[in-house]
């Protein structure tokens, strides 16, 4: 039997009918004759859905599409993606997509995806304990890949645009800092440690972990006292039968050429010492690739054996557990706190720009809102007790 609605509705502009158990049964004629049919609990969910499918319909979405489920949305779309990333950042796409998309939206129809569906799903992971971080790097993956099923005609808008993501942190509340004291018991610390060399290095530098394990002898020069910062080890999609390769560095910004002082220079010295004799012992078994720091057998160092040094040291001396980008970010408060310019700091670090230095390092700058004033004094010399 024909419904009122049915009548209605201007020719191919879907219909509503009732189903024998009392839902909505709503159907839209796709281009190409193709017609696609569901059912609803009330006549208002099956009207707003006609009137979605309407809109897709308009900007020329092809009912081959229909059926596409998001997994098979987003397999196609990171074969597309991958000749345009950088092999890190493709590699953070591929495994968020394939850890958690998939295992938690992969199988819904990508045209089913919904704005509460996807805060839904943020939410899920909040309560599972992941962190606010990941989430929201898993949104910018979520988000690149719906903005671009928009402008392939798959879906009429991107779900995840206006998201609940969580807040950002600002940079200064994660980091960690040390004092003096804890300065110099790092130090000490360092003198006993397999790598000790190594963390010296990033905390008087400021270099990046990547840009550390990837630096070669060819790139350090002792007797000028300089660093050439071109390249970084990475581990994401090495060539075959490698499981490591020299990638370029994060930004173009981040190519720089360094000064280093005596005390580094002598450091380095020795560490090619130490690397000339393990070679003469290991003999045939080591690996050459030129690195200043490896392992035993000349090969990179492993980032996790690295970190498990890394908290021994600072366990046996007696300091907090930190993060090993915080050494860059110590580093960067001993520079400013000595009175460089943030121009400079930003440069030697590596920024793209000071203003970058500025928004993550302003609260570390020294003095404070006591010298301006004292300045402001200064300047003016007001003759207070003349006035009237």
């Amino acid at each position: 039997m024909t419904t009122r609605s049915q009548r209605n509705r201007a020719p191919n502009s879907g219909s509503i009918s009732r189903n024998p158990s009392g839902s909505f049964r709503a159907q839209v004629s796709l281009p190409g004759g193709t017609r696609i049919t569901k059912s609803f609990a009330t006549k208002k969910d099956a009207d707003a859905w006609i009137r979605e499918m309407r809109v897709q319909v308009d900007v020329g979405l092809a009912a081959s599409n229909h059926k596409v489920t998001m997994q098979e949305y987003l397999e196609g779309w990171l074969e597309r993606r991958e000749r345009k990333l950088r092999p890190q950042t493709f590699a953070e796409y591929n495994r968020n997509c394939r850890k958690v998309i998939f295992p938690m939206l992969g199988q819904k129809k990508l045209r089913e995806i919904k704005l509460h569906m996807v805060n839904e799903f943020y939410s899920r992971l909040a309560r599972d304990g992941t962190t606010n971080m990941s989430i929201r790097l898993l949104h910018r993956v979520l988000h690149a890949a719906m903005e671009d099923a928009v402008r392939q005609g798959y879906i009429a808008f991107n779900p995840a645009h206006r998201a609940d993501i969580p807040a950002r942190k600002d940079a200064h509340d994660s980091m960690k800092i040390f004092s003096p004291e804890e300065h110099r018991r790092f130090l000490e610390g360092c003198a006993s440690a397999r790598h000790g060399t190594l963390y010296i290095l990033a905390i008087m530098t400021g270099m990046r972990q990547g840009e550390l394990l990837g630096l070669t002898w060819d790139n350090v020069n002792l007797e000028r006292g300089e660093i050439r910062i071109i390249q970084q080890l990475s581990r994401f999609n090495p060539l075959p039968g490698q499981r490591f390769a020299l990638a370029p560095l994060k930004t173009r910004y981040s190519a720089r050429t360094i000064k280093i002082g005596a005390k580094l220079i002598s450091l380095l010295s020795q560490q090619y010492d130490r690397q000339q004799e393990s070679k003469a012992v290991t003999g045939s078994r080591w690996k050459e690739h030129n690195l200043v720091f490896t392992s035993s057998l000349g090969t990179p160092l492993d980032q996790r054996n690295m970190q498990i040094d890394f908290d021994a040291m600072l366990k046996a001396a007696g300091l907090p557990k930190i993060r090993f980008h915080d050494l860059r970010h110590n580093a960067a408060s001993l520079m400013l706190a000595s009175g460089q310019s943030v121009v400079l700091v930003s440069r030697y670090l590596g920024h793209s720009s000071s203003q970058v230095t500025l928004e993550v390092y302003a609260h570390l700058l020294p003095g404070g809102f006591e010298e301006v004033g004292l300045a402001m004094d200064q300047v003016f010399n007001i003759e207070v007790e003349k006035m009237a």
